[in-house]
């Protein structure tokens, strides 16, 4: 007996559930629709616990969404409605204690004409960049059309327009991100309270239903009409167009100079009977006065809709036929291909091949080359700092910190998506004359030499512009072309990480955490090239140095393992594990004296790699007293280091830092000094680099390499007791082969100091 159809309700939901399940398999929550029963067993998977990483980046990302819609709106007010205590400075400068009053007022009075035209040109802006990027992400590129296969399911053709509909206004996380903390603060500031998250996310529907009427019939009638090769030629201009009406949108609480704010305070009247207007006015209004725009609104958004659904039916009168694959077959005819002419060869074939592909996908090229000017260029035009061009180029630090910029998203676009863009001939590589990693580095060598073309060219200009030579300015010019060549192998390496070749979705084939994880190490290179002193600079370059080693030798690791479903390397300690750790060590140092004025960094560094060996049950983990002699060695490190370290304090005249804090702050130095440094930085510097230094190098050279790592981590001043005291520590850990021998010479060392300096 042959099943009745579904229902054209059931059929919408089916489709959309079908959506949404799709939408939670990309992101990787492991979230199902579950029936109950028993299934068959699956091939167990990879462990990588992205989950957690994904959780602890998700929480910033709408964290920052939040409060640039909220200084738009207050940012808006200030200007326009002309608040006198914040006009001049925005409320970005302002502060919070000035913005108090004027927040209390805001809420207490409906919005002012020019305050509500602005708020309808940002919705609309924000709407346009919920339609475009979308279309913009690769959907459009896709060889294969879904709407080709779904129109052959048993349902009306009706039914599945409105469900397509349905599920793109459900499912678009990136339209969900702009437009619902924009409509949320419209709602709170309007003083809905509490209820502002759901007012917002009503009226954030509203527009996504609209927008995603239109996303259907631009998608629809470009598939019908045009090839694949002009398809992903348009979505390279199209992820272009996006970013001008998110940047617009943003620039709104970015400062007080920019053009946008002169477009809103002209906007006309009648844009407040569209809909981003209505919807302004309604979630403005208050009590009875709500009625007429939420009439309107619905009325002329039904009305919308029934067109575009009108249109659709239109388009597809002769049936669902896309260009498809055929065309894309198409090559010149050998006739036209030049023979016999000599032409430069630069490069290895490798980077000739990555140049040719390069050239050849021009979304690939957008994204690469003209993308970052873009980004770069539209935040300095909207948020009018396009007029201070003369204080880029007389501010080291600012013209440094865009030069290292420009270069690393070149890098976030090409090195980082090196595996991502092989797609499914990855196996090629497989197959040359070539170790895998050994291609790895000579494309990295590629896109280093490419992301170092925009600083030069942007520190040329600005060294002839100069009147007279500055060697501050080319010192921090050099620091950051450093960490270019730096910053594409790590950036080779995260995305080694980061690829799923075996994924059959292309949103899944690049993890997003790896890409804010490598957003995130980029901004602390630029924070370091703020940092005013050299020495701090100097040790994040070498630290960064060490950390693009250590990585790259954990994606050697990985990469015979990429094709397989399942396997992955053993987990053991490697010298990779020391330097990421040791890295991991500076930053929390510095971020916990900034935070807390305390050091507990080690500590922490000491209890996360502790957790994550004992998750992974790795191998290796360094033994803590079993050993030769540990007691022996561990007395006689800490005699040779105390003198050392008692000599230098004589020679430079240190003073007692110690001396007077009450007998409360020696306890708690003791405390570290003698129990929690020793244990957690022996770990890290002894246990972990050098003892995995010491796989391949010989013993001098591991424990001299440890004890300089070790010694940057301390102020120039004490660098060379450090040094001294790492070579002692390295020496005990080397002949006893437990860390119980350089815990002792670290913590003799340490008291012994504080000794002196009590009684100096």
């Amino acid at each position: 007996m042959t099943p009745a159809p579904p229902t054209a309700w059931r059929a919408v939901w089916l489709l959309t559930r079908l959506r949404l399940q799709r939408l939670l398999n990309v992101s990787g929550k492991g979230l199902a629709f579950h029936r109950g029963g028993k299934s068959r067993p699956a091939t167990p998977g990879k462990k990588r616990g992205r989950w957690l990483l994904g959780a602890l980046l998700v929480l910033p990302m709408l964290f920052a969404s939040g409060n640039i819609a909220r200084h738009n709106l207050l940012n808006m007010h200030c200007l326009l409605d002309q608040v006198a205590v914040c006009q001049a400075k925005g409320s970005l400068q302002a502060g919070e204690r000035v913005m108090a009053p004027v927040i209390a007022h805001l809420i207490e009075q409906p919005f002012s004409a020019a305050l509500a035209g602005a708020l309808t040109l940002q919705l609309a802006l924000l709407w346009l960049v919920s339609l475009l990027l979308p279309l913009g992400m690769g959907e459009l590129s896709k060889p294969d059309w879904d709407l080709e296969w779904l129109v052959t399911l048993p349902v009306d053709k009706g039914t599945l327009l409105w469900a397509r509909v349905l599920e793109r206004t459900l499912v678009n996380p990136l339209g969900l991100l702009v437009l619902w903390p924009g409509t949320t603060m419209i709602a709170w500031y309007s003083g809905q309270g509490w209820f502002s998250p759901l007012s917002g996310l009503f009226a954030c529907l509203l527009l996504l239903a609209l927008a995603a009427m239109l996303r259907t019939l631009i998608d629809t009638g470009l598939r019908l009409s045009l090839s694949p090769a002009q398809l992903r030629n348009l979505q390279a201009l199209l992820s272009v167009a996006g970013l001008f009406p998110m940047y617009m949108g943003m620039s709104f609480g970015m400062g007080t100079g920019g053009f946008a704010h002169a477009w809103a305070a002209a906007m006309p009247a009648w844009t407040g009977w569209t809909a981003p207007g209505l919807l302004v006015s309604l979630l403005n209004a208050r009590g009875a006065a709500a009625a007429l725009p939420a009439v309107l609104l619905l009325a002329q958004c039904l009305c919308l809709m029934l067109l575009g659904m009108a249109l659709l039916r239109r388009q597809l009168r002769h049936g669902v036929v896309g260009a498809g694959q055929r065309e894309a077959g198409r090559k010149r005819s050998p006739a036209n291909q030049s023979a016999g002419k000599w032409r430069a060869r630069p490069g290895t074939v490798i980077q000739r091949r990555e140049l040719t592909l390069l050239l050849r996908d021009r979304n690939f090229l957008v994204q690469t080359l003209l993308l970052p000017l873009l980004i770069l260029g539209g935040q300095a035009l909207f948020s009018g700092q396009a007029r201070d061009l003369h204080e880029l180029l007389s501010s080291p630090v600012l013209l440094a910190s865009t030069g290292f910029f420009l270069g690393t998203y070149v890098l976030m676009m090409s090195a980082f998506q090196t595996l991502n863009k092989e797609g499914g001939a990855l196996w090629l590589l497989y197959t040359f004359p070539v170790a895998v990693d050994q291609a790895l580095r000579q494309k990295a060598q590629l896109w280093a030499a490419l992301a170092l073309l925009y600083p030069l060219i942007l520190f040329s200009a600005a060294l002839a512009w100069q009147d007279a030579w500055r060697w501050d300015m080319a010192g921090l010019m050099l620091l950051a072309l450093a960490g270019i060549p730096l910053y594409s192998a790590i950036a080779v390496a995260l995305g080694v990480f980061a690829s799923d070749p075996l994924a059959t979705e292309a949103a899944v084939k690049i993890r997003p955490a790896y890409t804010y994880l490598y957003l995130l190490l980029t901004g602390l290179y630029i924070v370091a090239l703020a940092a005013g002193s050299l020495a701090q600079q100097l040790v994040f370059v070498v630290l960064t140095a060490a950390l693009a080693v250590a990585l790259w030798q954990k994606a050697r690791d990985e990469v015979p393992y990429l094709l397989d479903p399942s396997a992955s390397p053993p987990a053991r300690v490697t010298a990779a594990d020391g330097l990421i750790a040791a890295m991991l060590f500076f930053i929390l140092q510095i971020l916990l004296l900034i935070l807390l004025k305390d050091k507990v960094a080690g500590v922490l560094t000491y209890v996360l790699l502790r957790l994550v060996y004992w998750r992974s049950k790795t191998a290796g983990v360094p033994r803590m007293t079993r050993g030769r002699h540990p007691w022996r060695w561990g007395t006689a490190g800490a005699a040779v280091s105390a003198l050392c370290g008692i000599a230098c304090t004589l020679v430079l005249q240190a003073p007692a830092a110690a001396a007077g804090g009450s007998s409360w702050d020696s306890l708690w130095l003791l405390a570290l000094g003698v129990l929690a440094a020793p244990l957690c930085e022996e770990f890290i510097f002894r246990g972990l680099l050098q003892g995995g230094l010491r796989r391949s190098l010989p013993a001098w050279q591991a424990i001299g390499t440890g004890a300089a790592l070790f010694a940057m981590m301390h102020p120039p001043s004490a660098m060379l007791p450090a040094f001294v005291l790492g070579l002692c520590a390295g020496l005990a850990y080397e002949r006893s082969g437990a860390l119980l021998a350089p815990m002792l010479v670290h913590a003799g060392y340490n008291a012994a100091l504080l000794a002196y300096q009590l009684h100096a």
